[in-house]
C-alpha cells in the first residue's frame, strides 16, 4: 500500500523499491532506493 501524499507541487517523485512518494528527488529517505519523477514516461 502507498503511503498519503500530501503534496502542493507539480514534481512529484516516488521509490519503487517502498512506495515512498516526495517533492524532490535522489535517494529515498525511507529505505535509499531512487526516487523516479512520477511525470516521465518509463517502460513499465
Amino acid at each position: 500500500m502507498r503511503s498519503e501524499c500530501n503534496t502542493s507541487g507539480e514534481k512529484l517523485y516516488e521509490c519503487f523499491v517502498c512506495g515512498t512518494r516526495c517533492e524532490t528527488g535522489g535517494s529515498c529517505p525511507s529505505c535509499g532506493g531512487e526516487l523516479r519523477h512520477l511525470g516521465r514516461s518509463r517502460d513499465l
